[in-house]
């Protein structure tokens, strides 16, 4: 996945309703800041917002500014938000930074934003967020480490919004029809093989309907390989982040695991192309996935539950991934701290964004909520994204080229690698050499 990816679904059906924002998230907090310059409510300051969001999360997330913009339309300020390209998005920030006209915020990853931050494209937010009121104890202590560089003096570069993992979403009717019991879902390497062959269906040696939904190149297999790899033991980095390659042999061992599941236990195929869409139209009957799912196929009423990622390898983890939003630099800094109050503001009102939107809640006292469960789509359809949040701790290599190392990725530089894997063109051993020069002058360069 490339900086900023939206995940948008392409799943070719109606998305979901869009709810009356206001009602939903409730007039919220006021501003405890007093809006400086000439802006009135006829004439209000504005706030500039990019996103990449383009999806269903991106339809609610629309709701939460035109909620903002609704619970402020008396106070002088509001935000304009402007939908970017997700592939074009860090090139229109450096671009707008170069001439002084950034947006005064916009939509980061968590880990992948070191080159922003070391050029001063993306700015530290300690003193800002201290001034702003902005309850940092309330925050998981996953997604403030997340937040921070270590690098960079260990500052916070960013405002958790989500948290994100990747779990397996399974197809109901395809369970039934096999004679298996839903309520027992795989939760290891034997019983997760058994199911898939169960479910695959084949016109004699071609799979016609996937067991593992996977595809021949790009984010599926990469994004399997790199759980499995690390669930063996395989780390893409050391801790302290200078060695590429930690137990290479296992990482050599998860290469063939994914082989094997197009060419030993033919439970897969090459031939998908739109996994999204391939796993609505019943095409695929295990699909690891993201929240930003969920919103889609539940409009398009898609018989589905979410459990937890199965324990393949010796370590039952899994993909994380942090939705946050970071501010640039700007001409006049006197804009920082308008900003961080209107971030304040959403993150405090993210309930609906996180029940929703996409992801598990980073605040404490979301969570915590009675109604948490019971809001948003079905809880065994988005349960999984909250409770398993406990094994998602593969995330991002906080380096300068943190991109190459991304395994959520259908175009950098380890999905590239690994292509000539899945089709034959390069042995394992090749790759694993490749990926371990071109990782270890990463890490070099720091």
């Amino acid at each position: 996945m490339t900086l900023g990816l939206s995940k948008a679904c392409g799943l070719g059906v109606n998305r979901r309703t869009l709810l009356k924002s206001a009602a939903v998230i409730g007039a919220g907090s006021v501003f405890p800041h007093v809006w400086t310059g000439r802006a009135t409510a006829s004439d209000p300051q504005e706030i500039v917002h990019w996103s990449w969001l383009a999806a269903s999360d991106g339809e609610v997330w629309a709701q939460m500014i035109d909620a903002f913009n609704e619970a402020h339309k008396d106070k002088g300020v509001r935000i304009r938000m402007e939908v970017v390209p997700e592939e074009q998005y860090v090139t229109k920030v450096l671009a707008a930074s170069a001439t002084g006209k950034a947006p005064d915020f916009g939509w980061g990853t968590a880990g992948k934003g070191a080159q922003l931050a070391r050029d001063e494209v993306t700015i530290p937010l300690d003193e800002l967020i201290s001034a702003s009121g902005l309850d940092l104890s309330d925050f998981s202590e996953t997604s403030i480490r997340a937040s921070r560089y270590p690098k960079y003096d260990n500052k916070i570069f960013m405002v958790p919004m989500d948290l994100m993992s990747l779990q397996p979403e399974i197809n109901v009717d395809h369970v039934k029809e096999a004679g298996l019991d839903i309520g027992k879902p795989p939760l290891d390497e034997a019983t997760l093989l058994e199911w898939a062959n169960a479910m695959t269906r084949r016109e004699g040696d071609t799979v016609t309907r996937s067991g593992i939904l996977m595809t021949g190149a790009g984010v599926q297999p990469t994004v399997t390989w790199g759980i499995v790899a690390e669930q063996m033991g395989f780390q893409r980095a050391s801790d302290d982040l200078k060695t590429a390659c930690v137990n290479p042999e296992q990482g050599k061992a998860a290469m063939q695991w994914v082989l094997d599941l197009f060419d030993k236990h033919k439970v897969s195929t090459r031939d998908v192309s739109d996994r999204y869409k391939a796993f609505g139209t019943g095409q695929g009957s295990i699909f690891w996935t993201g929240p930003w799912t969920i919103n889609g196929y539940v409009t398009q009423k898609l018989p589905f539950v979410t459990t937890l990622f199965p324990k393949i390898g010796e370590k039952h983890l899994t993909y994380f991934e942090m939705g946050a939003l970071e501010l640039y630099r700007q001409a006049d800094p006197g804009r920082h701290e308008l900003t961080m109050q209107a971030i304040k503001w959403l993150s405090d009102n993210s309930f609906l964004w996180t029940t929703v939107g996409r992801g598990a809640s980073p605040r404490k006292s979301i969570l915590e909520r009675a109604d948490y469960k019971t809001a948003g789509s079905p809880w065994d359809m988005r349960g999984a994204f909250v409770d398993g949040m406990s094994i998602a701790t593969i995330g991002e290599i906080p380096v300068v080229n943190g991109p190459n190392f991304t395994i959520y990725s259908g175009g950098n530089f380890l999905a590239k690698t690994l292509e000539g894997v899945w089709s034959g063109q390069t042995t394992i051993d090749e790759a694993m050499e490749q990926l371990q020069t071109q990782w270890q002058a990463d890490l070099d360069e720091g």
